[in-house]
């Protein structure tokens, strides 16, 4: 009896261990970065099943033994681009970009060059050889024809030179030239070129001062964040309540006004009076300002996890400063893509069929040519999404390889060899998001057409599905955007193709969708905001620099132009530091999974600890291996 009561008590001991061994490996399996946001801000971490080998997989959340990853989707884009080739060069084939720069003649003749003649008699006329007849005078008979012809001046005093040298009708730009003349810009465009090569050396020092503002702003961000953020949220909820008050008070005042009114007044006091619009302004008023407060209430930790963010990308960027130069040749290559756009869309434009039309001689498109110009759209979409998609991820691989080493001071060269992943490993990666949204955006674009096209057409049925589809189709691609960059920042980190890393991001997103809104909520607006300082300091400098320089007529266009300049670079620069802190973030949630600060040390700073559940375990046993 004892033997057997010992050996029930040594099973129901043995059941007990099972089963919280079983908990703890449920717990580890379900445990994600934020699972407890109900009910706290920290982060309970994982616990996996044997922790000899979860410390060695812990060590290797950044995956170095990589391999290609969507290398179909690669060759599919490469493909894709094969078949641009084969347009433009049909289009090269059939056109003549000259056509488009200078016009051409009823007979088909280009102005100021030489065109080659056709084997077709109908078309005999065509051929001359038009160097020294450089403009195109154009001219509406009285029968509505419209005629071309070559000219070797503009001399006519009933026509004038008026862009790309093309003689333009008086009478179809008297309208436009009488209202320059009124509103007194007659000699604007003159005016300000004079302005511009007057000015051109404190725009060149504007924009060098922009960039030290926008170095300096990110600084800020780093040692200073917790006031701003402290500033943003008390000037939000100072002016909801004002604005409220405010409100209500004209709204008493409206109405004690009325209520001192003769009956016989009140009518007519009532037909001038505000009082039902500003009872309605208050109640919205009120409303929102309740939802903010409430907002803030909920989302107070997260908001301090924001701040901490800014903080880690602070270090980041120090440790990092090669991450500030992305944008440089990002922003470059994608202004190369709009200008081989636009190269591109005018040799499509100028080609065409030769065929006769009455008295003229025009050139109509074919199937292909009328293909090529969309197409010509979906690769200027891809390849920008493309080279935005390569700064994503090597800003990604840099900040996950640096989030997950403990020694920083070993890293070197993170940049390039983040570079080096992206080329080796990841081009079929960043060309499957591009192909997506370049689809998204094309979809839109033909959806826009048919909005232009339908404008004449009076249904409003047609125009109400379309604007809904526009509607619909613009909030996908922001989210799909959204999705896109932070898959590549799960690919970043553990070396997976693209609908892998999207599967991560969702999962981890969705773990922490309030510590999320309160990134894209609150840290989105300070960013914001810093972009915003850093156009109005240039501009004030501006002003100090170019208002009393002399030879200057207008002086606000250059102050106007240092401003746009200004906000385009703070942009560059901001929207850097707005990935480093996604990266961050997502390197939090996965270290917060897989590890759990005691038997597996995080990587993460001592800042990021106090986020997680364990916080006050994971610090004391991280001072004690110090």
């Amino acid at each position: 009896m004892e033997t057997t009561s010992n050996g029930n008590e040594t099973g129901g001991r043995h059941q007990r261990a099972t089963a919280h061994v079983g908990d703890s490996i449920d717990s580890s399996r379900m445990g994600c970065c934020g699972c407890s946001d109900e009910v706290s801000s920290k982060v309970e971490p994982g616990t996996p099943e044997n922790e000899e080998m979860a410390a060695r997989r812990s060590e290797r959340i950044f995956v170095t033994d990589r391999s290609c990853t969507d290398l179909l989707t690669l060759i599919i884009l490469i493909a894709l681009l094969g078949g641009f080739a084969f347009l433009i060069t049909n289009a090269v084939k059939k056109g003549d970009i000259y056509r488009i720069i200078y016009g051409y003649d009823n007979c088909g003749n280009v102005c100021g060059r030489i065109t080659p003649s056709e084997n077709d008699p109908a078309f005999s006329c065509k051929g001359a050889d038009y160097r020294n007849r450089t403009y195109l005078k154009m001219q509406i008979e009285t029968n509505g024809i419209k005629t071309r012809q070559c000219v070797d001046n503009c001399d006519d005093p009933d026509y004038h030179i008026f862009f790309l040298n093309r003689c333009i009708p008086k009478k179809l730009t008297d309208t436009a030239i009488s209202l320059i003349k009124r509103l007194g810009l007659e000699n604007f465009y003159k005016e300000v070129s004079t302005d511009l090569r007057v000015a051109w050396r404190e725009l060149m020092y504007l924009c060098l001062i922009a960039l030290a503002f926008s170095l300096g702003i990110l600084i800020a961000f780093r040692y200073m964040v917790q006031w701003i953020v402290y500033i943003v949220l008390i000037g939000v909820i100072v002016a909801c309540i004002g604005g409220t008050t405010y409100l209500w008070m004209a709204w008493y005042q409206e109405k004690k006004e009325l209520d001192s009114k003769d009956i016989s007044e009140k009518e007519n006091f009532e037909e001038d009076s505000s009082l039902q619009a500003y009872f309605i302004y208050a109640i919205v008023m009120s409303v929102v300002t309740v939802i903010t407060l409430l907002i803030v209430l909920v989302m107070r930790k997260r908001i301090a996890l924001v701040m901490q963010l800014f903080r880690e990308a602070g270090k980041a960027v120090y440790s990092m400063p090669a991450l500030l130069l992305q944008p440089i040749y990002t922003y470059l290559l994608i202004g190369l893509s709009m200008f081989a756009w636009i190269y591109c869309m005018l040799w499509i434009e100028s080609a065409g069929t030769v065929y006769r039309n009455k008295m003229r001689i025009n050139f109509r498109k074919d199937a292909l040519l009328i293909t090529a110009r969309w197409y010509n759209l979906f690769v200027f979409f891809v390849t920008c999404e493309f080279f935005l998609g390569c700064q994503h991820m090597v800003v990604a691989l840099a900040v996950a390889r640096w989030f997950f080493t403990r020694d920083k001071k070993r890293l070197s060269l993170t940049v390039t060899k983040g570079f080096g992943y992206l080329i080796r490993y990841h081009l079929g990666t960043i060309a499957f998001g591009a192909l997506i949204i370049g689809i998204v955006r094309l979809v839109r674009a033909m959806i826009s057409f048919v909005q232009n096209r339908l404008k004449k057409f009076d249904n409003d049925l047609v125009r109400g599905i379309l604007w809904c589809c526009q509607c619909c189709l613009w909030c996908f691609e922001c989210a799909l955007k959204f999705l896109t960059r932070n898959a590549y920042i799960e690919t970043a980190i553990y070396g997976c193709n693209f609908c892998t890393g999207g599967k991560k991001a969702f999962q981890a997103l969705s773990s922490n969708i309030l510590r999320v809104a309160a990134i894209n909520s609150v840290g989105d607006f300070v960013l914001f905001l810093g972009k915003v300082l850093v156009v109005v300091l240039t501009v004030i400098t501006g002003i100090y620099l170019i208002q009393k320089k002399e030879g200057l007529q207008h002086p606000w266009v250059p102050i106007a132009l240092a401003g746009v300049l200004a906000f385009l670079v703070s942009h560059c620069f901001i929207s850097i530091y707005e990935m480093i802190i996604d990266s961050i973030f997502l390197c939090f949630c996965e270290d917060c999974a897989k590890n759990d600060g005691i038997s597996r040390p995080y990587f993460m700073s001592r800042g990021l600890m106090e986020f997680v559940e364990n916080s006050k375990k994971a610090l004391r046993q991280l001072d004690e291996t110090q």
